[in-house]
Formats: structure tokens, sequence, C-alpha cells
């Protein structure tokens, strides 16, 4: 079975040398239009072009991708190609695909900037649809539209508002935490649309903020200068990764515990994905590709144990 992301943060801690167990899933966002699973030893197990051929309808360069918790799907978005779909990754089949390719729309058949079509422990998925200020809630089955939180104007005022939305990442227990561009905010929201609690958090440009077991978040700060933070729920920064110099991370987009001593990070104007040990603060493993796959400006993460 697969994990909700940040719920490899409760993974025994690995030993040195053991960069990590399982897969990791990458998403490139370049016009590459491809999606990448990887083991540890850097070979690439897996791969799915998002480009027509040889899906029917392209999708577009995939901002994110992410394991469903039977680990048989993949849900995918574009930003840039407005949509979003779920593939079985055992057969390549498209189960549903939603949004009108390279066309932005307000009306619940289009997106505007869709970001992060994330899995819950439901089945369904949670999809942030950025320029419309509003989190849709989707069929994990059709991709038809469940229900939806925001979308009624531009500003922060949770549950009925959100100002740039770019992260709704599902609990086991229910729970949603929204990572607001506008703001710099995180808030997580309880499984009836309450605020649990929001903070504005050191980041420039908050991304992909999700619940670790102990009720922290983690969530990259997507600039030039980047960084990886772990917030506490009364907001205090538990743990910051910012390294400066040849280790400086260049626009990481999104961070994902693999174990509890292993954190990975997408590091997308980097053009790699690293791995670092928050105990010690250093690098145990890095990707940039091989010499069939080169990786350019990766943008999404997601890891299989198995």
């Amino acid at each position: 079975m697969c994990l909700l992301p940040g719920e490899a943060a409760a993974l025994t801690a690995l030993p040195a040398g053991v960069p990590f167990t399982g897969h990791l899933l990458i998403a490139e966002s370049s016009g590459k239009s491809r999606i990448l699973e990887i083991n540890p030893s850097g070979a690439v197990t897996w791969t799915l072009s998002t480009a027509s051929p040889p899906l029917a309808r392209p999708l577009g360069p995939p901002d994110d991708a992410f394991y469903t918790l039977d680990c048989a799907h993949i849900v995918a978005n574009s930003e840039f190609g407005q949509g979003a779909l779920d593939v079985n990754r055992l057969t390549g089949a498209i189960l549903w695909q939603i949004g009108r390719y390279l066309h932005r729309g307000r009306g619940l058949a289009l997106l505007n900037n869709p970001d992060d079509a994330v899995p819950a422990a439901d089945g369904s998925v949670w999809l942030a649809d950025i320029n419309n200020c509003r989190l849709l809630h989707l069929n994990g089955a059709t991709g038809a539209l469940l229900g939806m939180l925001g979308g009624h104007g531009c500003r922060h005022n949770p549950p009925l508002q959100f100002s740039e939305p770019n992260g709704a990442f599902p609990t086991r227990g229910g729970s949603l935490v929204v990572t607001e561009i506008s703001g710099s905010r995180v808030t997580w929201l309880n499984p009836n649309g309450s605020v649990r609690w929001s903070h504005r958090v050191p980041a420039a440009y908050p991304s992909d903020a999700m619940a670790l077991p102990d009720g922290s978040v983690l969530l990259t700060d997507y600039s030039s200068f980047g960084a990886v933070l772990r917030v506490a729920a009364n907001g205090a920064v538990l743990w910051r990764y910012a390294p400066r110099g040849a280790g400086q991370l260049n626009h990481p987009s999104i961070a994902i515990p693999l174990a509890s001593n292993r954190i990975a990070i997408c590091d997308d104007f980097g053009n790699r994905i690293i791995i670092v040990d928050p105990t010690t603060m250093r690098v145990v493993w890095e990707w940039s590709g091989n010499a069939v796959y080169h990786l350019v400006r990766p943008d999404g993460l997601d890891y299989r144990p198995s």
C-alpha cells in the first residue's frame, strides 16, 4: 500500500548509506512532458509521456503526480495544460481526464492553473485551482465534481475564500492542509471545513504544505533562495533547511518525507532531486538523471514504499 504525502515521516529511520527504499515518482514540468519513477539506484522503472500521442488528449507538462493509496493509479495535473488525469500505473490506461487543454476558465468544467491533484484516504481527490481561488473535491473513480471549497473571490477567508491556493493535502482523518500563495499562509481545515489553525509562514512563496504524523506540517519556499520548513500547529518553525552556496535550493516546489530521517526535495531550477537527513542537515543522495533520462525542471514528487 502507498501512503498519503507526509505519512512516511513515521517510518523507521534508515541506516547510513541507505538513501531510501522503494520508489520516487517525479513529474517534469519541462517541455519533455513526462512522469518518471525511479528506484534508489537511479534506474527508471516506469515512465509516462503526458503529450499526445500517446495520450488521446494531451495533458501538457505535469506539475505534480501522486500515487493513489492502492499504488495502482497515478493522479497528475498540469498548470500549463489546464487539466488533470488519472492513469493506471500497471496498464497505462487513462481512467479519467478533466479540463480543456490550454483553455483557462471559471466554470465547473474548466480550470485556471490547477495544482496538486492529491488522492485522499477515501479514494477521492483534492485539486487546488489557483487562479479560480478554489479547492475542488473530485470523485477518484470518475473525476466528477463532488464539492468545492472557496471560489467566492480571492482573499484569505477560509473555507469560503482562499487567496491563490496552490495545494490542498488531505490527512488520514479527513482534514485538509491548504497553502495560499498570496499572504504566505498555511491553514489546517477540519473535516467539516472549519479552521483548526491558520498562520503566516516565513516563506516568500509557500508551496505544498502537508501534514506530518506529529501534527506539524512540511512545506517549501518556492524561491530562488529556496527553503524547506517544518511548522508547528502554533506557527513556530521547528526545522528549516536553506543552504547557501553550492547546495542552495533554487525554487524547490515540494518536499516529502521518506522515513523519520529522510526528506526528499524537488529542486526545480536545480534540475535535481536531493534527499536530506534532517537530523544531520546533510545531503545523503542526489539524482539529476542518467545517460538516458536527463532531468529538466522537476516539479512534482511522491513516494512509494515498495
